[in-house]
């Protein structure tokens, strides 16, 4: 599954693959620049098993009415939905999920500036209280952002009439072996309105248990991984004669664990590298060159024999 979050990650416009299969017949080369040495890492890491949310009728009654929800519940194959007008409280309940998320549709999405917003500090206190007292504030979350929603009203003339903030939010990441959690897997994050009513919630997380302890690749054997991605390394020779050139400059590398999307079933959280930075192609040379470039996240699993 990873393979399908790095199609979403790599915020390129080009089949890397395809271009370094046509490498020999187009001339095509790429270099790499590295902005800091690889990191450290250990012989081996954890792997970690996902435990399948188990959620009863007095633990989903509790939830909604921690969120001011009453509708009905509608119990589907892969989670239970609640709906009550605008409001939506969604929880999935298949194994290797973890994913439950609110919201009130008719005051998170209005472009009304709110009253009596929370400070950011309170907002924070309030979010941890709120997570507190549903049982969901573990020592593995630490506060990773606190930013309001912004709204402005407009006249015919497109010029501002009024503008405000509408919510703040307040998010959370998480970690493992303390290394922060990579992936749309990993976050949490509380949204307050108007006399700091909850007018969105998400828990995007998977318990998880030990589930054996195994040999990673090296720092040096993922980055030849990472680099056979791109079309074939020239030296600098090879690289001003060639037709198309990629210039890859690797800003950051980092080892972690990597959590695919929590209503997505992953039965084993396991380690990763992530390479970070920017590529710039060009094409043709002199007057008639061309340029284009982009940021990349690319995920390398860290595991022996992980398909990519």
């Amino acid at each position: 599954m990873i393979s399908l979050f790095i199609g979403v990650l790599v915020l390129a416009h080009m089949n890397f693959k395809n271009v370094g299969l046509m490498a020999a017949e187009h001339n095509v080369r790429a270099s790499f620049s590295m902005a800091r040495s690889l990191p450290e890492a250990p012989d081996s890491m954890m792997i970690y098993e996902t435990i399948t949310p188990g959620i009863n009728e007095s633990e989903l009654k509790t939830l909604m009415k921690a969120f001011g929800i009453n509708g009905k519940v509608t119990d589907r194959q892969r989670q239970y939905v609640v709906r009550e007008g605008q409001k939506v409280l969604e929880i999935f309940k298949e194994p290797g999920t973890g994913y439950l998320r609110f919201s009130n549709d008719a005051k998170l999405g209005t472009e009304q500036k709110a009253e009596n917003l929370p400070s950011r500090d309170e907002a924070v206190e309030k979010a941890k209280a709120f997570l507190e007292a549903q049982g969901m504030m573990h020592n593995d979350m630490f506060l990773a952002d606190v930013s309001y929603f912004e709204s402005a009203k407009y006249d015919s003339q497109s010029k501002t009439i009024e503008e405000g903030k509408s919510a703040i939010k307040v998010g959370f990441g998480f970690s493992l072996e303390g290394m922060k959690v990579e992936g749309p897997g990993a976050k949490a994050s509380v949204v307050f309105g108007a006399n700091s009513e909850i007018i969105g919630f998400s828990w995007i997380w998977r318990k998880m248990k030990p589930y054996k302890k195994v040999k990673i690749i090296s720092p040096d054997e993922a980055l030849a991984k990472f680099k056979r991605r791109w079309p074939a390394e020239g030296d600098p020779e090879q690289m001003k004669q060639a037709a198309t050139n990629t210039r890859v400059n690797i800003k950051d590398v980092r080892l972690t664990y990597f959590a695919e999307p929590g209503c997505i079933p992953q039965m084993h959280v396991k380690p990763v590298y992530i390479f970070e930075g920017d590529y710039v192609v060009t094409r043709g040379t002199g007057e008639n060159a061309v340029q284009e470039g982009d940021r990349f996240v690319i995920v390398v699993p860290a595991v022996p024999g992980e398909k990519e």
